[in-house]
């Protein structure tokens, strides 16, 4: 153990690959591994199976929401990426009581005149719900609900209600998952012999091949529903447990070559994410190790720009130029919607040269999450740069 506690790495006296562990966790920071395995069943699904259509009623959107539902009511469907709210319970006592909802892949695919009001419209969109209340939450009898441009972004509007989002709801984290070829320790086996209560909230842990925990676990809760012995053989068992990740989605399955990647340790040479799509690449920003930015001022930074194709392709090659391979540049990129952080300088000024700058240029020009719509994100992220102190050469 480390001394503040927590473990260094999780041991595993066997020729088969340890790739997952269970830990629990104390108030103090007490770690104790309950069970370590070969793999885990169930941790991907594709999203598009958790597709839902909502409709925003008595709706006034503005700025790049509006030029969206223009878009669509002239086109098709538009592609508008994230959108989040929150639901005000009008008649609430406490003024700050609200839901909140985080959509993702958002998709307007139609508007008409609302019934409540002809002067607002009713928005139609298809998406998936990445984070909200239970289901079962009562839907108040008067809302006022603020439209996000993001996370933690500017407001984009308003809407009376969102239909579709209260009520009886799939509930993704009720999908089981299945610890295969699972060695379990003391407090797992004990489980095992006198299951009861509703399971216990812990982590699992995705671990490198040499046991060291990476930076990415996730919160679960050992609820066993069956246990059996393994096809891998010898003493391991397969164990399901009923409730599964305590996240609303699984993981796309674009995520698991990435995990399986950084299994194999840190990257030591640039450009190691290149390979991935954008859900991918989404996923390796997570592993990364966060740099604050050079502490001499007037370092240069060169950063390689062939395969900032994408927003998340963008910040993997922002975050190899200023820390090297397997790290990210600090820095709220939710400035971009409206943030009120504005962002956050570096410890020092510093120069960053784009090389290829052209290739994000053109396939980030029609990705715009600027308030009004009106910004490519390469025409965002440059000026955004220069005011956090970073002069930007682009070649």
């Amino acid at each position: 153990m480390d001394e503040d506690g927590s473990l260094r790495e999780v041991v595993w006296g066997r020729d088969l690959p340890l790739r997952f562990a269970l830990v629990s966790e104390e108030w103090d920071g007490e770690q104790t591994v309950w069970a370590r395995c070969v793999d885990v069943e169930g941790l991907f699904m594709d999203r598009a199976a958790f597709r839902e259509r909502l409709t925003l009623l008595g709706c006034a959107p503005t700025g790049r929401l509006l030029k969206a539902v223009e878009r669509c009511a002239r086109n098709a469907p538009v592609p508008f990426g994230e959108l989040h709210f929150t639901v005000h319970d009008v008649d609430a006592e406490d003024p700050y009581t609200y839901d909140y909802y985080a959509l993702d892949d958002v998709l307007v695919i139609g508007s008409r005149p609302s019934a409540q009001d002809p002067t607002l419209l009713d928005l139609v969109v298809e998406c998936v719900v990445t984070d909200g209340p239970p289901g079962y939450r009562k839907e108040p009898a008067r809302t006022d609900v603020a439209l996000l441009n993001g996370t933690s972004g500017g407001t984009l509007g308003h809407c009376r209600s969102v239909e579709g989002v209260y009520g009886a709801r799939p509930d993704p984290a009720r999908r089981p998952v299945r610890l295969i070829g699972c060695e379990p320790a003391p407090n797992l086996v004990r489980r095992l012999v006198h299951p009861g209560g509703g399971g216990d909230h812990m982590k699992l842990w995705l671990l490198d091949r040499t046991g060291r925990p990476t930076a990415v676990e996730e919160h679960i809760t050992a609820d066993v529903d069956e246990c059996r012995p393994s096809a891998l053989g010898g003493a391991l068992i397969d164990v399901t447990l009923k409730r599964g990740l305590l996240r609303r989605i699984p993981f796309p399955p674009a995520a698991r070559p990435v995990w399986d990647a950084w299994h194999e340790g840190p990257p030591r040479e640039r450009n190691a994410w290149a390979r991935f799509p954008t859900e991918g690449r989404s996923e390796w920003l997570r592993f990364t190790k966060v740099c604050l930015g050079p502490e001499d001022p007037g370092t240069v930074c060169e950063m390689d720009g062939r395969y900032a194709t994408d927003v998340p392709g963008l910040h993997c090659a922002i975050g190899e130029a200023v820390g090297g391979p397997g790290h990210r540049w600090h820095q709220c990129w939710n400035a971009l919607r409206g943030c009120q952080c504005g962002g956050e300088a570096p410890p020092a000024p510093f120069t960053l040269v784009w090389h290829t700058a052209d290739v994000a240029r053109q396939a980030l020009a029609g990705v715009s999450v600027d308030m009004d719509g009106e910004v490519g994100y390469f025409d965002a992220v440059v000026p955004f740069l220069e005011r956090m102190g970073v002069t930007v050469v682009l070649r």
